[in-house]
């Protein structure tokens, strides 16, 4: 009699006669790669490199650190930035003599502020609140308006040679003209005024002409309370 062999003993040697490949290895080859013919695995090796390129020169960036501001340049030289509703007070020679019949004026000096921006300048006259001076009678309705740019001679309204033949205040407003840049470094509120760039500054002059009519026989002690708004666009 032949004898008796345990059945796991032959199954366990009968499997390690065929040494099988852990299916694990198997799934691992398959998706590092293609499983060529032995178990041998095939791979491409790559490579890489980069460049930045930071936009803008100098560490600045993209636009500029100069922000776009125009001033005044009062009688004394000082820049005014006069940039809040208050604004500033311009005294006009002979104003305490403005009387039917007479003209009277005020040159202002306004510049652009920026290092780099040009701008468009425009103003107009306005009253402030209604025109009235306390309990003064109002006389806004008897001006007359004109403006020129004194640097160029040009006529921004009205008529500077003919003031009696002005604007009423309803007109009196227009587009002065470009402001170049300063190409300086901008100026602070207080500081002595420097020149820039050539075209960076307007001398503009305003004429104010009281006219000479019957009505205004009954306000006489009249005043009227008035400001020019320079206004500014970056181009």
């Amino acid at each position: 009699m032949k004898p008796f062999r345990h059945a796991a003993t032959e199954r366990g040697a009968h499997m390690a006669s065929r040494r099988p490949t852990p299916k694990g290895l198997v799934r691992v080859a398959l998706a590092g790669g293609v499983l060529l013919g032995g178990g041998a695995l095939l791979t491409w090796a790559t490579y890489s490199d980069f460049a930045n390129v930071n936009l803008g020169g100098g560490g600045e960036g993209i636009g500029s650190s100069s922000k776009f501001d125009i001033a005044l340049v009062d009688a004394d030289g000082t820049v005014q930035q006069a940039d809040d509703d208050a604004g500033i007070d311009w005294p006009i020679p002979n104003a305490e003599s403005f009387v039917p019949g007479r003209t009277i004026s005020a040159a202002v000096p306004v510049f652009n502020n920026s290092k780099t921006y040009t701008g468009e300048l425009s103003l107009v006259v306005e009253a402030i609140g209604d025109g009235a001076v306390g309990s003064a009678p109002n006389i806004t309705k008897f001006i007359r308006f004109s403006a020129v740019d004194s640097d160029s001679g040009d006529v921004i309204f009205g008529d500077p040679e003919a003031p009696q033949d002005g604007v009423p205040l309803a007109q009196a407003a227009a587009a002065v003209g470009e402001l170049a840049a300063r190409g300086a470094d901008a100026l602070e509120q207080g500081d002595a005024y420097v020149a820039g760039a050539a075209g960076a500054e307007r001398t503009i002059e305003v004429f104010l002409h009281y006219v000479d009519a019957a009505e205004t026989a009954d306000y006489n002690g009249g005043q009227t309370a008035l400001r020019v708004r320079f206004a500014a666009q970056s181009k």
